[in-house]
């Protein structure tokens, strides 16, 4: 006669607790880490919301173009006038001044950014880019993710492109 008293689970069960523990871990991770790529989505969208509020000045303050201006080491960024390149625009916030990691950019940690023509994109008194046009590139210090952002020389407007191998 066998002990009926003993209890065990099965391999249903077995299989269900682990598939809930793996999703849930997968949830976690990326709450706490996010990837990569996410980091250099967050860095274009900040990059494309401070470009378009550059964009927005120099159309309003047609004597002094705005620049965004990239830090050498390439961590951050700011938004300034051509006549003062070096003292951030004031927002409603407080100065224009974006660094990867830090505040607004807390979720952009570890990104840089780079500029193939200088490391001043101007904005002109009609929106477009002045001379010379670059383009941008947003990567991540510890991997090959990045995007290439390039600027219509007319109006300003960009274009993305994820790359990653």
């Amino acid at each position: 006669m066998m002990n009926r008293g003993l209890r065990a689970f099965t391999i249903i069960e077995m299989l269900i607790t682990a598939a809930i523990v793996s999703v849930m871990a997968g949830l976690a991770i990326d709450m706490f880490g996010g990837s990569r790529f996410e980091r250099v989505d967050a860095g274009v969208r900040l990059l494309e919301a401070d470009l378009g509020y550059a964009r927005s000045v120099a159309l309003s303050t047609p004597a002094d173009p705005v620049l965004l201006r990239i830090a050498a080491n390439g961590s951050s960024y700011h938004l300034a006038h051509t006549s003062a390149p070096d003292t951030a625009l004031t927002g409603p916030n407080g100065p224009l001044r974006t660094t990867f990691g830090s505040g607004r950019a807390e979720v952009a940690a570890g990104l840089l950014i780079t500029s193939s023509a200088s490391r001043d994109i101007t904005f002109g008194p009609f929106g477009g880019v002045m001379d010379p046009v670059p383009t941008v590139f947003v990567s991540t210090s510890d991997g090959p993710e990045r995007a290439r952002i390039v600027l219509d020389p007319f109006t300003g407007d960009l274009t993305v492109t994820y790359q990653s191998p």
